[in-house]
């Protein structure tokens, strides 16, 4: 069995497009799951739903999509002067009322069951609710009260927009990132395939290339409220404590520290330029400043294997 799982797509309708062109034409997966954060931050909410639900098998609800339907509001979307407050009522125009009963109808979560005793639970935050990352960071004390009642082999899940993997005892865990916003130093769209095999679950972070800049100038161009900052957390695509996720991240899967990345010297060709190797920027490297083609597509790097790397307020 082999599952593709695309989380937080935030209405960016030329990333999911495609990503979905990616699993059609690379995966070819049993099933396709949307897990949470479906609308809410993009230019395109509205075609961005229809799309996910006409090639999804399972859509599932996130914290942005309970804030759209009305189920109930978290962080500065309850401020009545905030620009997000602004955002969520123009993303509500958008969509419409049937999209927004849609999306508020949504179930918590799936199971697939390959075996007896071999289930994989995706969610979109964590099996107990939809506003708690699991960060990398967090203690095997902390990550276990998660997992304490959940009798799965895998679980896979997103909301912190940032993969990697651990392991909760005997379970497999995975953050499939994001295929809208991404923020682990990587402009590229992420999705996750989980593929059952005679050893037990396995995982895979696939990137894929898409016309960022479409996506920015779509903000623009539709006047969605908080363009310009949205446009900056799309090309920032980091958080603040970058570093201490990745260390953890890396940490969890048994690698080495990174080591030093060379850079093309000023003027040299980009349109097949390296990708480092984890297929992030360096610490020290501007996302806005990474490898892109002549129309601004993110390059193409090799797909990431997390197996192979030792098999938020939306």
């Amino acid at each position: 069995m082999r599952v593709a799982i695309l989380a937080d797509i935030h209405g960016n309708l030329p990333a999911c497009e495609a990503v979905l062109e990616d699993i059609a034409r690379s995966v070819a997966p049993d099933f396709i799951v949307a897990a949470g954060d479906l609308a809410l931050r993009g230019a395109h909410p509205r075609e961005t739903v229809d799309l996910l639900f006409d090639r999804c098998d399972s859509v599932l609800m996130g914290n942005t999509d309970c804030y759209l339907a009305g189920n109930y509001l978290g962080g500065a979307y309850r401020e009545r002067d905030h620009w997000k407050t602004e955002l969520l009522r123009w993303t509500r125009d958008q969509l419409g009322d049937a999209h927004l009963r849609q999306l508020g109808a949504l179930p918590f979560s799936v199971r697939y069951t390959p075996r007896k005793g071999q289930d994989l639970f995706v969610c979109h935050a964590n099996p107990r609710n939809l506003e708690e990352s699991l960060d990398p960071t967090l203690d095997d004390v902390a990550v276990r009260r998660y997992f304490a009642h959940l009798d799965a082999a895998a679980c896979a899940f997103g909301h912190l927009h940032f993969p990697y993997r651990r392991r909760v005892g005997r379970m497999l865990i995975a953050d499939v990132a994001s295929a809208g916003i991404p923020r682990d130093g990587d402009l590229r769209p992420a999705y996750g395939v989980f593929t059952y095999t005679p050893k037990g679950w396995r995982v895979q972070i696939r990137r894929v290339r898409y016309p960022v800049r479409k996506a920015t100038q779509a903000l623009t161009a539709r006047r969605v409220p908080g363009g310009p900052l949205l446009i900056h957390k799309l090309v920032e695509a980091r958080y603040r404590h970058h570093n201490a996720l990745m260390e953890a991240a890396r940490r969890h899967s048994g690698l080495p520290p990174p080591g030093p990345v060379l850079r093309p010297p000023p003027g040299a060709p980009i349109r097949n330029a390296a990708v480092p190797m984890e297929g992030r920027a360096p610490p020290d490297m501007d996302p806005a400043s990474l490898p892109t083609d002549m129309d601004g597509t993110v390059t193409d790097a090799t797909p990431l294997p997390l197996d192979v790397l030792n098999d938020l307020d939306g």
